[in-house]
């Protein structure tokens, strides 16, 4: 006589998840060893290596910094000097794109470790978090600056520029930034590795999502614009963040909250659904 019950498929659902933490646990020096890899090959035959990782954000930001000089564009009513805005917005900004990619492609760039070394897949997760996380260190250190030599000017205008309060805080909840794009990166991973398109439309779509942020221009949150200040998962953690380093103080903690529910949500789901496939398809990677 054949008794089904519900008992076993809970038992082997405990068992995916002890995995999970496990493989969490035990792969932490192979991750930060992939990721050591990952970074010296990027900038192994490059003179001017991470430097270049800055030219993009940095000349975008100097070509509107000039229009809004030249009162071509009208970036809206800020708490602190364009400038300032567009540095912040434009490295965050790349930090979630860094994250949300480098997770994307992550089982397409350890196809042949995937394929020849039984690693767990919580391996490539952690790559993933220490490589976005040594490039933020140094996006970070940039922004400090940029808020140090403009504090005096901004002080001056009467706008914010610089919070020795605010930015210990604004250093500790950026993950959050990573976290955000990891989680919607490592939840298409999984059909990347089948539908290479997948990967195309999200590099699609983040361009011009970087221009329906607080990126570059001053979004007001009302009228039509409520619909990008709650269907964009980086306008309020973006907006939020910047203004707390430079101020100490945020807009919507309510909302960073239920943000970075969400993102937690997301990347839990993301990470069981990566984990079960990885077997499968890294073969097909």
């Amino acid at each position: 006589m054949i008794v089904y019950s519900a008992e076993a498929e809970m038992s082997q659902w405990r068992d995916v998840i002890r995995a999970m933490l496990r493989g969490m646990m035990r792969s932490r020096y192979i991750a930060y060893r992939l990721a050591v890899k990952d970074i010296k090959a990027e900038y192994a035959r490059s003179a001017f290596g991470m430097l270049w990782d800055f030219v993009d954000p940095l000349v975008l930001g100097l070509i509107f910094y000039w229009l809004a000089k030249m009162r071509a564009i009208n970036p809206g009513n800020l708490e602190m000097p364009y400038a300032l805005y567009v540095v912040y917005g434009l490295l965050l900004y790349q930090t979630f794109c860094d994250s949300l990619l480098l997770s994307v492609d992550s089982i397409h760039r350890s196809k042949v470790i995937l394929t020849h070394l039984k690693l767990p897949p919580e391996a490539m997760i952690l790559s993933v978090f220490f490589r976005v996380l040594f490039n933020s260190m140094f996006r970070i250190a940039i922004m400090l600056a940029f808020s140090l030599y403009m504090w005096r000017q901004a002080s001056a205008q009467g706008l914010h520029g610089f919070s020795p309060t605010g930015f210990p805080l604004f250093v500790v909840a950026s993950p959050l930034i990573i976290l955000a794009g990891m989680s919607f990166g490592f939840f298409l991973a999984p059909f990347h590795a089948i539908y290479s398109d997948v990967g195309r439309v999200a590099r699609i779509i983040l361009n011009p999502l970087r221009y329906l942020s607080p990126v570059i221009f001053s979004f007001p949150a009302t009228g039509k614009a409520l619909i990008l200040y709650y269907a964009n998962p980086v306008f309020l953690v973006l907006k939020d963040l910047r203004l707390l380093a430079v101020s100490g103080e945020v807009s919507n903690l309510q909302g960073d909250l239920v943000w970075g529910g969400i993102y937690v949500v997301v990347f839990l789901a993301g990470w069981l659904v990566f984990h079960l496939s990885i077997p499968i398809l890294a073969e097909r990677a």
